[in-house]
Parts: C-alpha cells; sequence; structure tokens
C-alpha cells in the first residue's frame, strides 16, 4: 500500500497534528533544494503531507526556521527529524565550482 500524498496549508499544521489519532506521530522531512530554500512534509503511516502556503511548498531559509515553525506543534517528533539532501549531491556531482 502506498502513501496518499496531501498539501497541508501551515495555518492549519497545529489542528492538524492535534487531530492525529493515537498512536499516531508524524516525522518531520526537510528536504534541501539549492537556491530555494528548505520544504517541510510531515511523515507518518499511510501519508506524506507537503507544508504549504497559498497551496504552493512553503520554503524556509534554514533548519532554525524549521524547528520554530515546529516547536510545541503536537503529535509531532521533531527529534527523529530527517534532511534530506539528494539535489545537493547532484550540483557537487554536476563538476560545478564548490
Amino acid at each position: 500500500m502506498g502513501n496518499a500524498i496531501m498539501n497541508l496549508e501551515r495555518t492549519e499544521l497545529d489542528s492538524f497534528c492535534d487531530n492525529l489519532p493515537d498512536p499516531i506521530i508524524a516525522r518531520p522531512i526537510l528536504t534541501a533544494t539549492r537556491g530555494r530554500g528548505l520544504t517541510v512534509a510531515l511523515k507518518y503511516p499511510g501519508a506524506l503531507i507537503t507544508l504549504t502556503e497559498g497551496g504552493k511548498p512553503f520554503r524556509f531559509c534554514s533548519v532554525d526556521d524549521v524547528m520554530v515553525e515546529l516547536e510545541g506543534t503536537p503529535n509531532l517528533d521533531t527529534s527523529r527529524l530527517i534532511i534530506k539532501t539528494e539535489s545537493w549531491g547532484d550540483f557537487f556531482h554536476s563538476g560545478a565550482p564548490t
């Protein structure tokens, strides 16, 4: 069974996570994209949810910004944060200057 992929507006983050059924705890996944910042998705069994603003993925400038946004959100385990950097690896392996 695959994951349902959905979007969630930033303003709805706390209420959405607060209404997750027990024992579900979401895990944040940050995706770093060169020149575009960090996007955040929440993963839990059966779903992957992208944090959006105005229907478009919201882009953060730093991990600190993400942690401030997620601080205090119920049913969210920030201690198990995943940072995906695959697109950065493509940049460094493309012969671009470092």
